[in-house]
């Protein structure tokens, strides 16, 4: 009778599968190999597992680079115009490298699918609608705890065109680098290793940890996840990128008004 019930549930053989352990051939349906007893891997599950260990490694690798040139910011040395291009220059190349090398992943989100322009419209009537409010709790929070204010604009003012300068290096360059490395690169490495929820919140965590400012963190988190599930809904940096420019932007033009006002 056991006879008659094993032929009925035959073992297909998987051409070329065989053992790592003892180099036995196995089934398609075998979960442990009959010569060794060890537990089978399956193909598709060797792929996945070399996948994840990928993302890992480039993960760590760009973990490293980011984290070694922004700590440079904590250096008088390094706070002159020439060092802002030479870091920002790297970081975009790092952006641009990164991407390439995933070029099949981070491809599709180069693309603006299902454009609307009233969807842009309202999220950068948002992203100028937060800046607001952001300057003005970061300037409460530098006055009343540390009784100084922080101003993008006066490191340019001792160059030549400084307006232009602060809108290059603090909007433009951050709208386009950091959302190719934040959120095509990095949010779509750790969509490799976690779940979804988990990639944008451990994506946001980090795009705050690396502007290297504490209190910054109160609304760099929560900026992060805003631009990240938005990435993830409409499938493209776009949306994300012109968010990052107004809302960057807007802290621009706040702070040379400001400066002109003053003076």
């Amino acid at each position: 009778m056991s006879d008659e019930i094993e032929a009925e549930i035959p073992v297909v053989e998987t051409a070329g599968a065989k053992c790592t352990n003892c180099d036995a051939p196995f089934g398609e349906n075998d979960r442990f190999c009959r010569a060794c007893g060890v537990q089978l891997v399956p193909p598709e599950d060797e792929n996945a597992a070399y996948k994840k260990w990928n993302a890992i490694r480039q993960l760590i690798l760009f973990f490293v680079i980011e984290g070694i040139i922004c700590a440079c910011s904590f250096t008088k040395a390094f706070h002159t115009l020439g060092w802002l291009i030479f870091m920002d220059v790297t970081l975009a190349v790092m952006a641009i490298t990164f991407v390439s090398l995933n070029w099949s992943i981070c491809r599709p989100l180069l693309k603006w699918h299902n454009f609307s322009a009233g969807r842009l419209v309202g999220y950068c009537l948002l992203a100028v609608l937060a800046s607001c409010a952001v300057g003005f709790a970061a300037d409460w929070i530098n006055e009343t705890l540390f009784s100084k204010r922080e101003s993008y604009t006066l490191f340019f003012a001792s160059y030549k065109h400084p307006i232009l300068l602060c809108i290059i290096f603090t909007a433009i360059a951050p709208a386009i680098f950091e959302e190719l490395a934040f959120r095509v690169f990095l949010l779509g490495k750790l969509l490799v290793v976690l779940e979804k929820n988990q990639a944008v919140f451990l994506s946001a965590f980090m795009f705050g940890i690396m502007h290297m400012s504490f209190i910054s963190l109160i609304w760099l988190i929560p900026f992060g996840l805003w631009v990240g599930f938005i990435r993830i809904r409409q499938n493209t940096m776009w949306y994300g990128s012109c968010i990052h420019f107004c809302f960057n932007f807007t802290v621009c033009i706040s702070e040379i008004w400001q400066t002109s006002y003053h003076h």
